[in-house]
């Protein structure tokens, strides 16, 4: 495959490492951030020997608040999406997370302390009844793209629709997931302006977890358009994998990568991180 594995960890210990869903990786901060469906803020520090990743601390777990200052409660806590702004600009403390919510879907903006901020205005496609996001099957992935804004796009579309992306300026691309069934659980945009998916297919569980891989290149992204992709990297538990819901996804520095598991609190699962290199 395109990718060098580059260490694998089974996170234990603290009941908030439990149904993580999105990672993002803060330069100024060295630190690693995720969410959780329970709606709560980790902040990590990976520590590596010769490149490959052999620990990661919990250094402090704190909920997300509502405009109140109140942890998110209910539906309104599934956190999905995980991005930066301002995270590698030089100046420490400044980070501002963007993320994405499902269930009640919306793009809120939080400080690294886990007070809201604002609400993202959504792009105009989803406010309309035939793209509006449907429950659990909503905003599971956002990025921030060097010069297209805010990106998301639901883990499925409404039926009859194709699998789409949408920025906040309403421009929309569709595509088609690499495996039947394929859903879109993370979004990671590059320097360069290509974008990185990756892709989850499971329907039951006498069926395998396949993640996929892909990317999509800069110059493919012409809006109202079906974009190409390509294949990195497929995981299917069949073949001898061991991942499982792998949901969260970011870029360390240079090609490395992060991906992480939601363990949906199951006793059989594990929460994953897995630490790897994409291979020009």
């Amino acid at each position: 495959m395109g990718i060098q594995l580059l260490g694998s960890l089974s996170l234990k210990g603290n009941s908030a490492l439990a149904e993580l869903s999105a990672l993002s990786w803060d330069e100024d901060e060295q630190q690693l951030l995720a969410i959780s469906d329970r709606g709560w803020l980790l902040h990590l520090t990976p520590q590596f020997e010769e490149g490959k990743l052999i620990q990661v601390d919990l250094q402090k777990t704190t909920p997300l608040m509502n405009r109140q200052g109140t942890p998110l409660q209910g539906g309104w806590r599934d956190s999905e999406g995980l991005t930066l702004e301002k995270s590698q600009n030089g100046i420490r403390g400044d980070t501002a997370l963007i993320i994405s919510f499902e269930r009640h879907n919306r793009i809120d903006r939080y400080s690294s302390e886990g007070k809201w901020l604002a609400t993202e205005p959504l792009p105009k496609l989803l406010k309309k009844s035939s793209y509006r996001p449907k429950g659990n099957k909503g905003l599971e992935a956002v990025t921030l793209h060097p010069t297209l804004g805010i990106i998301t796009g639901p883990e499925y579309p409404p039926k009859g629709k194709s699998h789409y992306l949408v920025n906040s300026a309403n421009q929309k691309w569709f595509y088609t997931p690499k495996e039947p069934n394929g859903a879109l659980v993370a979004l990671e945009a590059l320097p360069n302006g290509d974008l990185i998916l990756l892709e989850r297919a499971y329907t039951s569980i006498f069926s395998p977890w396949v993640i996929s891989l892909t990317r999509i290149k800069l110059e493919d992204l012409i809006p109202d358009t079906q974009v190409p992709s390509k294949l990195i990297a497929r995981f299917d538990s069949s073949e001898g994998w061991l991942t499982q819901n792998i949901e969260g996804l970011t870029r360390h520095q240079g090609m490395n990568f992060f991906m992480v598991s939601d363990d949906g609190n199951k006793p059989w699962a594990q929460t994953q991180l897995i630490y790897f290199k994409i291979l020009e």
